[in-house]
């Protein structure tokens, strides 16, 4: 499973807007069995969330796919922190 949880933009340069979206899914995409040590990244309700900067798109299996993935996070919140510390003039569109 793999959801978009919010929307936004931000200025990517002098008025130059950018898409941004933060992506509620049940696996950790960052995890490889058998070269990852632990366990994937994953709350206690088994899900992640990342944030997709600019463009993205969905592949053959339905999945979001972009140019620029952040580090996961266990909430939401943290996941919306983390982006409105990171770029300028973030607006949620949600």
């Amino acid at each position: 499973m793999q959801k978009i949880v919010k929307k936004g933009t931000w200025d990517y340069s002098n008025g130059s807007l950018e898409k941004v979206i933060i992506v509620e899914q049940d696996w950790d995409e960052l995890f490889e069995e058998g070269y990852s040590e632990g366990d994937p990244y994953l709350n206690d309700s088994g899900l992640v969330y990342f944030i997709h900067f600019g463009d993205y798109s969905y592949n053959e299996y339905g999945n979001i796919v972009s140019g620029s993935i952040s580090i996961p996070f266990l909430s939401l919140d943290e996941a919306e922190k983390y982006a409105e510390q990171r770029v300028s003039h973030l607006k949620w569109l949600d």
